[in-house]
């Protein structure tokens, strides 16, 4: 036992799979190595998933040093949902968890997760620690997950039925209770080539009957983005399963078997999350996924729509965790078979002296544009583009361009409201801010290509030191883009 801070202690399991990280271990060795005392007991479970390299021999010659109870297994390679479940089969602590083996555990991981346990354990179901990016070359962790916000408030249990943007992905990063695990029969999803650890911790809090995810913002687990873009998140890309699989095979089913209790907006969230991953990227050169064919475009479009279907209107245009663009939302909106709201309106932004008016529309719709003075613009000035989402045919975006501001615009005889650009503003935050304003949210309105959120505390318990300093940050960075927008906009 590693103690000495309290008489009441937590015994956690790590289970550790193995596979093609021999360079990357001495640093989580060496982590573990250097973890603080504190109120936990600490067994360590690797397992050898038939790694080609010498990840395994790395490990045995390592666990007479090790400073807890350590052992190694090796099994023929079966992935590592599967390594993962036979951690499961042997874990023996109260808690688990499962850190990837090429990342690094912060030197007061084990010991600031254990502390928090110890006083809120009575009022949570998972629990989950801070994720800081170590970007190789660069030998500095930063702060700059997508999903930080939660833990600007500091420690604190949150409801995800109050609070659906602060769901959980990974577990890497994540305790649960072994025993609540084994009772619920919640085992990792073989086969996958994507997303089978989301689809893990979805499983196991859509048998909870009010599911509390427990923020430990004072433990930090280090992930690692390889330099080589070798790692797991990295291939699958060139896979074309791992596109459509998740979503098939994954989410879906978990949305329908929901049945007519109706999805949880925390479970909505998530498919949302990942969607943020999925869609902005196929319009850039880098993310593209060139390694569709048309099959298998097509198998991404109607799992998106069969998952679209279970996500109600409020929490698409709502979903606040991540930037995902409006353009995304609204094909979303159309894969699940429903009409644009009445609210998108025809945004204008000034480009060259010129004025660029764009409105998203349902693919064939017809559009009519009148100009300052009155008189109707020919059809030919309308310029229609179809966004290049996996040769997705339903939604367009009419595109005009002028000398001066338009009068209306309208869309199969129904007038479109004109949005117009505050001084340097782009087009994506002219969408963000009004999509904003429909949904009853604020924050400093997205940039093209941006994912992070900038908003104030959301949450329950935050205290008023945590508020201020977010605030104080917030402001920082709007003060910042409003001087940038007035440059631009000289």
């Amino acid at each position: 036992m590693r103690g000495g801070e309290s008489s009441v202690s937590v015994r956690i399991t790590a289970v550790i799979p193995l596979y093609r990280v021999e360079p990357y271990l001495p640093d989580l060795l060496g982590s573990l190595r250097a973890q603080q005392l504190g109120p936990y007991e600490l067994d360590l479970v690797f397992i050898d998933d038939g790694s080609p390299d010498a990840s395994g021999d790395v490990v045995e010659r390592w666990l007479p040093t090790s400073p807890f109870p350590a052992r190694l297994i090796r099994q023929e390679n079966a992935g590592v949902s599967a390594a993962r479940n036979r951690g499961l089969d042997e874990a023996a602590g109260e808690w688990i968890t499962f850190p990837d083996s090429d990342d690094v555990l912060a030197d007061d991981y084990f010991a600031s997760v254990a502390r928090f346990l110890v006083r809120d354990a009575h009022r949570l179901d998972v629990a989950s620690a801070r994720l800081l990016r170590l970007r190789e070359p660069n030998p500095t962790p930063e702060d700059v997950h997508a999903l930080s916000f939660r833990f600007a408030g500091g420690d604190r249990v949150v409801p995800l039925s109050a609070h659906p943007d602060f769901f959980q992905l990974n577990v890497a990063s994540a305790f649960f209770r072994l025993g609540d695990l084994r009772r619920a029969g919640v085992r990792f999803r073989t086969g996958l080539h994507a997303s089978e650890d989301a689809l893990f911790v979805a499983e196991y809090l859509l048998g909870l009957p009010s599911p509390r995810l427990g923020l430990v913002a004072g433990a930090s687990y280090i992930y690692r983005r390889r330099a080589s873009r070798d790692s797991a998140v990295d291939a699958f890309r060139t896979d074309q399963r791992a596109y459509f699989e998740r979503f098939e095979a994954g989410y879906e089913p978990l949305m329908r078997s929901c049945g007519e209790s109706g999805v949880p907006e925390w479970l909505q969230s998530m498919f949302l999350y990942e969607c943020q991953w999925l869609l902005p990227v196929q319009l850039t050169p880098d993310g593209r996924a060139d390694v569709l064919d048309e099959e298998g475009r097509a198998r991404v479009l109607r799992a998106l729509g069969a998952c679209a279907v279970h996500v109600s209107e409020s929490r698409l245009f709502g979903y606040d965790a991540t930037a995902l663009p409006l353009e995304s939302r609204l094909l979303l909106q159309l894969l699940a078979g429903r009409d644009l709201p009445r609210w998108v309106g025809a945004y204008a932004v000034s480009e060259g002296g010129e004025i660029l008016t764009s409105t998203p529309m349902r693919l064939g719709s017809a559009v009519a544009v009148t100009c300052s003075e009155g008189s109707r613009l020919p059809a030919s000035a309308v310029d229609t583009v179809v966004p290049d989402y996996f040769g997705q045919t339903v939604l367009a975006v009419a595109r005009i361009t002028t000398s001066s501001p338009l009068r209306s615009v309208t869309v199969d005889g129904r007038a479109r409201r004109i949005v117009r650009a505050r001084r340097g503003e782009q087009l994506a935050e002219v969408t963000d801010r009004d999509r904003r304003r429909r949904a009853g949210s604020w924050a400093i309105p997205a940039r093209e290509g941006e994912v992070r959120v900038w908003k104030p505390i959301t949450g329950p318990d935050a205290g008023p030191v945590h508020r201020l300093r977010r605030l104080l940050r917030v402001a920082r960075r709007q003060l910042a883009r409003t001087i940038n927008r007035r440059r631009r906009g000289r």
